[in-house]
């Protein structure tokens, strides 16, 4: 049944089946009249031949009947007397010219009509068996054979009309295709808006109830990408407010004489620094809008690996990427350091890799496909509760109840870093390894 979901084969097949509904009604009640007018016609000089032969006979002596009716016999029509009728059939159309000869014939004069089923052309009688009874109670039997293109015959118009639905069958999925094509931009312009606010807006054309869905949908991008940069700027402009305060704070925190409480004070002073910067961060990741080139994700990790390196921490790397990526340079690089910086945070041991432990360390997995490329992110720290795992994507959620409480970061990371991926059309999510530690997938489809 999924092949029925989209509405243009819904409604496509409902008007195929309404014109084949329409094109058998039409052919029977055509048939039927066809049928009618034509046993009419064909009746007429029928009835009055039957007639006649009728009342030849019933002035004949019986024993010179057959004589007589070899005589009336002809290349259409034969006559006999009193012989079995034999196998028959009663097709649809006999009834009208049974019903007619009756009124030719007068009620005195029983009539009826059958298809002889020893002759047949395209399912109808090519001869007709008409039963006669006398006055006398004698039965005569009359063959009519019709010619090839029989008036009884059925239609030959079968072809045509055939051609004529297949033609506007296809009409039809052309209009349908053309009508739901709006619809098919709007869900397209729907999927695109969570990746990119600052799309062109949808056209504003077709039937009145399309241009309003369009015209609501660009309204609606409008006030989404408004209301966005305006919670940026108020937000950066209290950044911008708090920076001064805390600048200060610092210097005074630098002159107090108790060393210990100079640290504290400084620490929070840098804690509170880096929190006012991630959230702004946070904030920008949703509304920036970077241009997408072809990227190698190969160069990338191997880039970022080096700067683990750098800071005394192993990251192990195996697969790679078939081919460049279509992505956004800086998004995806710090989609990534985010990932890599929350392993090594939490559960990196770069000994475990140096020390050839398969169970230690940091370690990067890439699986690509031609749907898409996915990086697994592996680390050796003592996970997460599966409950909590897709709360670690709250913003200000941060894991150190579950994981290490020495270390922790703002929180932020795991949200910023699946904010990128979902702008890419991917995802980022986490699994618990089975032999211990945490796994983050970051999955990207090939091509924005």
């Amino acid at each position: 049944m999924k092949r029925f979901d989209s509405i243009y084969l819904r409604v496509t097949a409902v008007l195929i089946l309404g014109l084949l509904a329409a094109q058998w009604v039409s052919e029977r009640l055509y048939q039927e009249e066809r049928e009618r007018v034509v046993s009419h016609l064909i009746a007429g000089p029928l009835g009055k031949r039957l007639s006649m032969v009728a009342n030849k006979l019933e002035h004949t002596p019986a024993g010179e009947r057959d004589e007589l009716l070899r005589v009336l016999d002809s290349s259409r029509i034969t006559f006999t007397l009193a012989s079995a009728p034999g196998a028959e059939t009663e097709p649809g159309p006999l009834h009208h010219l049974q019903d007619r000869l009756q009124e030719v014939l007068g009620a005195g004069r029983r009539v009826r009509v059958t298809g002889d089923a020893s002759e047949t052309r395209d399912g109808l009688p090519a001869a007709i068996r008409i039963s006669m009874t006398l006055s006398d109670g004698q039965r005569v039997i009359a063959s009519h054979h019709f010619p090839e293109e029989s008036a009884l015959a059925p239609s030959r118009h079968l072809p045509l009309l055939t051609g004529y639905f297949l033609a506007i069958a296809v009409i039809t999925l052309l209009a349908m295709r053309w009508a739901v094509r709006p619809l098919q931009r709007l869900a397209r312009a729907a999927d695109a808006l969570g990746r990119d606010l600052s799309g062109a807006p949808l056209p504003e054309t077709g039937p009145r109830e399309v241009r309003q869905a369009a015209h609501a949908f660009n309204t609606m991008q409008s006030r989404l990408a408004s209301y966005l940069n305006d919670r940026l700027r108020i937000l950066a402009a209290v950044s911008h407010d708090l920076k001064s305060p805390i600048t200060r704070l610092k210097l005074r925190a630098e002159m107090l004489q108790d060393e210990a409480q100079r640290e504290k004070f400084l620490r929070d002073l840098d804690e509170m620094e880096t929190m006012i910067g991630a959230t702004l961060d946070f904030l920008r990741g949703e509304s920036r809008q970077e241009s997408g080139v072809l990227l190698d994700i190969n160069a990338l990790v191997s880039t970022l690996c080096d700067d683990m390196q750098a800071m005394n921490s192993v990251v192990e790397v195996s697969g790679e990427a078939s081919a460049p990526l279509l992505a956004r340079p800086q998004a995806l690089k710090r989609c990534l350091a985010n990932l890599l910086d929350n392993a090594v945070r939490y559960g990196g041991n770069a000994a475990g890799i140096s020390a050839g432990n398969a169970d230690g360390g940091i370690r990067i997995t890439l699986e690509d496909s031609a749907e898409s490329l996915s990086l697994h992110i592996d680390d050796n720290g003592p996970g997460i509760p599966e409950s909590e795992l897709e709360q670690m994507f709250e913003p200000f959620r941060r894991g150190e109840s579950s994981r290490n409480r020495a270390t922790g970061g703002t929180g932020l990371g795991l949200a910023i870093a699946r904010n990128l991926a979902r702008a890419h059309g991917g995802n980022v999510t986490l699994t618990n390894r089975p032999a211990g530690g945490l796994r983050a997938t970051l999955t990207l489809p090939r091509g924005l």
